[in-house]
C-alpha cells in the first residue's frame, strides 16, 4: 500500500507542477480502438433489434425485387487440323486470351446490336443502354484447356440469352474468317508476282548458260545436260568463294553509290532566310462601347446630382424631426416650405440628369477610346514579342539543322572511306582468285558460275511454288475457330435465391445502427483512457479509482483493488502541498452515474481509518439521494430540514454507523433546492459542521443539471470532479470545470473512476497483504 501511495504522490506532484489550466485549443482525442467496444456495449440493447429489423427489411426488398437471370453458353475450339502440310495455316494457341479483344470489339458487337430481331431481349431493348449491357453480360471463360473457351451471355429471358449468345458467336466467326481470308489472300497476292519474277530470272539465266556453253563447249549444256569440265582443275569450294567475293563487290558498290547520291542531294548549308516567315496571329481587339447601365451609373455619380440628393435628404430629415417632436402644428409654414423645396429639388433631378447625360456619354466614350487604344498597344506588343520569339527560334533551328547536316556529312564521309577500304580489299582477293582459276579452267569457270546462279534461282522458285501449293491445299473453309456446341436456353437460373446479395445487404443494414452509435460516440467523445484524458482535460487527475465490485466479489481481489485505489486517492489529496490542510471536500460530477456517491462514501471511510477521527458525510444531492441506500440508513429529517431551520444539525445527523463516519441524509425535499442552498445557508451549515467534525465531505448533485452544487463548491476548501470511464463526456467535463472555476471553487483535480481491477493492477501493481486483516465493523 505504501508503494501505491508513493506512486500516486509522484504522479500527483508531476500533475500539480503542470496543473495550470491547459489551452482550450489542446489537440483533440485521437482514435482509440477501445471506443469500438464502448460503442457496442452502449448501443447493443437498441442497435441489435433495430439492426435486425433493418436487415429483415433489406432482405425482403432484395427478395421482392430479385429477378432471376439465365446464362447461356456456347463452346468454341481452336481448329488445328491439316491435310498434308502442318503449320501452314495460322492457328490460335490461347483462345481465352487472344480472342477476348475481338469479342468485345465493335466490329463484332455492332452487327448484333443492329439486328432488330434481337431487340426483344430485355437487356437490349433500350437502345441507350444496349451496348453497355451487352458488354457487361458477355463473358469468356476457359473450357478445360487453352484451345477451348465458353462464350456465355446472361439475361433475364432464357431464350433471349441463348439467342444473343449464338448471335455474338456467329458475328465473331464471320469477322474471324474475314480476317483470316484477308491475310491469306494478301499472302497469295504477294507470292504471285514473286513467282513470276523468279520465273523470268530463271529464263534469263538459262539463256546466258546456253550462250556460254555454245561458245565454250560447242553445244548447249541445257540440251545435253551439265558437263563438269572443271573437276579436274578446281573444287566446288573454289567456285563458291569466287561467287561470294563477286556478290560482296556488288553490294559494296551499291552502298557507295547510295552514299554518293545522298551526298549530292544533301544541302551544304542551311540559310536562315529560307525558313518560313513569321505570320502574325489574328488577335481581335474590340472597342467596348458604354452600356446604358454604365451611363446611368455615371449620371448618378454626377456632382450636381449628388448635391441635389443630399439637399433633399437634409430637407426630409428636418421634416421627420419636426414630425417626431410634434412641432408640425407650431411650425406649419416652415414644414410646408420644406415640402415645397423637396418637390422643387426632385423636379430638378430629371433636368439635371438630361443635362448631365451628354457630358457623361462623352466622358465614357473617351474612356472607351482610351481602353481600346491600350488594348491595341497591348496587342501590338504581344505580336512583337511573338515575332522576336519566332526569329530566335528560327535562328536556333537553323543552327541545329546545320549541325545535324555537318554531323551527317562527316558520318557519311567516314562510312564511305570504310567502304572504299573494304572494296579495295575484296577486289584484290577476287582478282587473285580469278587469276588462279583461269590458269586451270579458263572460260569454263564462267560457265560454272552461271550454272550455280541458275541452281539458286530454281531453288527459290521451287520453294515459292511449294508454299503456294501448301496454302491452296490447307486453306480451310471452317476457319481457325470452330463451334463445338451452340448455346441452348438454360433450364435453371444462375441463382434461385440471391444469397450473396442478401448477406451483403442485410449485413450492411444490420451494422448501420452500430455505425450510427459509433459516430455518436465520436461526436460526444466519452472518456476512455486516463492518460489521454489527462493530456486534453483542463484539470489534473489526482487519482484513479478501481471499479466498485458487487455481489460475491466483495471480499476478493476486486474489493481490495477498489479500497486500495480510494486509499491512494486520499493519500494524494492530503499529502499534496495545496490540499493537505483541507477540512471540507465537495465531490461533484458533470452528470449522474459518474461515481461521485461511491467515491464520497469510500473516501469518508478511508479518511476516518487513516486519521482515526469521525468524518461527517453530507448527502447534498436532494433531488436523487444515494448515501442512505449505500449505508442502509433511514432518510430521516435530513439536510432539507436543517437548511429550512426546522431541525438542528446534530439532531439530523445519523450516528448509527459508529464513530468512524456520521451521515447527514438528504431528507425529503419539500421546496426548491435553490431556495434552500443559498450561499449564506451553505456557509452557515459548513461552519457549524466544522465545529463538531474535523473533516466534512459533501456528496453533491450533478453540476450541469443542478446549479445549487456551485454554492457548495464555492464554500468548501477543495472540490473533486468525478469522471467515469466510458460514461463521462469530454465536453461536459470541460463545461463543468469552467463553471466551477467561474463560481470560485478550488478544483483540486479529477478523480478517474470505473477502471477495472485488472487494468488498475496492471498500471500500479497488486501489492496485497501477506496475512489477512479482519474487516472493521462499521456498526
Amino acid at each position: 500500500m505504501i508503494s501505491n501511495v508513493q506512486q500516486h504522490q509522484a504522479s500527483s506532484g508531476s500533475n500539480q507542477s503542470a496543473g495550470r489550466p491547459r489551452s482550450p485549443h489542446a489537440p483533440e482525442i485521437q482514435f482509440d480502438p477501445w471506443i469500438l467496444w464502448v460503442a457496442f456495449r452502449r448501443c447493443w440493447p437498441w442497435a441489435i433489434p433495430l439492426g435486425a429489423i433493418l436487415a429483415g427489411l433489406v432482405a425482403f426488398y432484395i427478395l421482392e425485387t430479385f429477378v432471376p437471370k439465365y446464362q447461356a453458353r456456347h463452346l468454341l475450339e481452336a481448329n488445328d487440323d491439316f491435310v498434308v502440310f502442318k503449320g501452314v495455316m495460322p492457328t490460335v494457341a490461347d483462345l481465352a486470351r487472344s480472342e477476348k479483344e475481338i469479342f468485345y470489339n465493335s466490329v463484332v458487337l455492332d452487327p448484333v446490336l443492329a439486328d432488330s430481331s434481337l431487340r426483344k431481349a430485355p437487356s437490349l431493348s433500350d437502345p441507350e443502354t444496349a451496348e453497355k449491357n451487352i458488354r457487361k453480360n458477355l463473358k469468356l471463360s476457359s473450357a478445360g484447356g487453352r484451345n477451348r473457351i465458353f462464350v456465355s451471355y446472361t439475361d433475364i429471358d432464357r431464350d433471349a440469352a441463348a439467342k444473343v449468345c449464338n448471335a455474338i458467336v456467329e458475328s465473331y466467326m464471320r469477322q474471324r474468317d474475314s480476317f483470316d481470308d484477308a491475310r491469306i489472300s494478301n499472302l497469295e497476292k504477294w507470292l504471285e508476282p514473286e513467282i513470276e519474277r523468279w520465273q523470268q530470272e530463271v529464263e534469263v539465266r538459262q539463256t546466258r548458260i546456253q550462250k556460254l556453253s555454245e561458245m565454250t563447249l560447242g553445244y548447249s549444256v541445257l540440251a545435253q545436260g551439265p558437263v563438269d569440265t572443271l573437276k579436274r582443275m578446281e573444287t566446288n569450294a573454289d567456285i563458291s568463294l569466287v561467287a561470294k567475293l563477286r556478290g560482296e563487290i556488288s553490294d559494296l558498290l551499291v552502298q557507295i553509290s547510295l552514299l554518293d547520291a545522298q551526298e549530292q542531294n544533301q544541302p551544304k548549308e542551311v540559310a536562315v532566310e529560307s525558313a518560313a516567315e513569321f505570320v502574325p496571329p489574328e488577335l481581335i481587339v474590340q472597342r467596348i462601347a458604354p452600356t446604358e447601365a454604365q451611363i446611368l451609373l455615371a449620371i448618378n455619380r454626377d456632382s450636381e446630382l449628388i448635391e441635389i440628393q443630399q439637399r433633399i435628404a437634409k430637407y426630409k430629415s428636418t421634416r421627420i424631426g419636426l414630425e417626431d417632436q410634434d412641432l408640425v402644428r407650431l411650425r406649419r409654414e416652415y414644414y410646408e416650405e420644406l415640402g415645397e423645396k423637396i418637390a422643387e429639388q426632385e423636379a430638378r433631378i430629371e433636368t439635371v440628369k438630361e443635362e448631365a447625360r451628354p457630358r457623361v456619354i462623352e466622358k465614357l466614350e473617351e474612356q472607351a477610346d482610351l481602353q481600346f487604344q491600350i488594348a491595341l498597344d497591348e496587342r501590338d506588343r504581344q505580336i512583337e514579342l511573338m515575332r522576336e520569339e519566332f526569329e530566335r527560334n528560327k535562328v536556333l533551328g537553323a543552327q541545329k539543322r546545320q549541325m545535324e547536316i555537318e554531323s551527317a556529312a562527316a558520318g557519311a564521309v567516314q562510312k564511305r572511306n570504310d567502304l572504299e577500304v573494304q572494296l579495295a580489299s575484296v577486289r584484290k582477293q577476287y582478282t587473285e582468285e580469278m587469276s588462279r582459276l583461269e590458269q586451270f579452267g579458263g572460260a569454263s569457270a564462267e560457265l560454272q558460275f552461271a550454272q550455280e546462279d541458275l541452281a539458286v534461282a530454281n531453288s527459290v522458285l521451287s520453294k515459292l511454288r511449294s508454299r503456294a501449293a501448301a496454302i491452296r491445299t490447307e486453306r480451310r473453309q471452317d476457319g481457325a475457330v470452330r463451334s463445338l456446341a451452340i448455346a441452348v436456353p438454360p433450364k435453371s437460373p444462375t441463382e434461385s435465391v440471391p444469397t450473396k446479395q442478401i448477406i451483403v445487404g442485410a449485413g450492411a443494414a444490420f451494422v448501420v445502427p452500430f455505425f450510427l452509435g459509433l459516430l455518436w460516440e465520436f461526436r460526444i467523445q466519452r472518456v476512455t483512457d486516463c492518460k489521454k484524458f489527462e493530456s486534453t482535460a483542463l484539470t489534473t487527475v489526482v487519482g484513479e479509482v478501481a471499479k466498485l465490485p458487487s455481489g460475491a466479489r466483495n471480499g476478493g481481489r476486486g474489493r481490495r483493488m477498489f479500497e486500495e485505489s480510494v486509499d491512494s486517492l486520499r493519500a494524494n489529496l492530503f499529502l499534496s502541498l495545496q490540499t493537505k490542510n483541507t477540512r471540507s471536500i465537495a465531490v461533484v460530477s458533470s452528470m449522474s452515474a459518474e461515481g461521485k456517491s461511491s467515491v464520497s462514501s469510500q473516501l469518508a471511510l478511508s479518511i476516518s481509518k487513516a486519521t482515526g477521527e469521525t468524518v461527517l458525510l453530507i448527502d447534498a444531492d436532494m433531488r436523487c439521494p444515494d448515501q442512505h441506500d449505500i449505508f442502509g440508513l433511514e432518510m430521516g429529517p435530513g439536510l432539507s430540514r436543517v437548511l429550512s431551520k426546522e431541525v438542528e444539525l446534530m439532531d439530523a445527523v445519523d450516528k448509527s454507523l459508529g464513530s468512524m463516519v456520521h451521515v447527514l441524509p438528504a431528507g425529503q425535499l419539500n421546496c426548491s433546492p435553490h431556495r434552500l442552498m443559498s450561499e449564506s445557508a451553505v456557509q452557515e451549515l459548513l461552519d457549524e459542521s466544522l465545529e463538531h467534525y474535523s473533516i466534512v465531505i459533501f456528496d453533491t448533485a450533478p453540476v450541469l443539471a443542478a446549479g445549487e452544487t456551485l454554492a457548495i463548491a464555492s464554500a468548501v476548501d477543495t472540490t473533486l470532479l468525478c469522471v467515469m470511464r466510458d460514461v463521462s463526456r469530454m465536453e461536459n467535463v470541460s463545461r463543468t470545470t469552467r463553471r466551477l472555476e467561474a463560481a470560485g471553487a478550488n478544483v483540486a483535480g479529477t478523480v478517474f473512476s470505473g477502471v477495472s481491477a485488472r487494468q488498475y493492477a496492471y498500471r500500479y501493481g497488486d501489492y496485497h497483504y501477506a496475512s489477512a486483516i479482519p474487516d472493521q465493523d462499521l456498526s
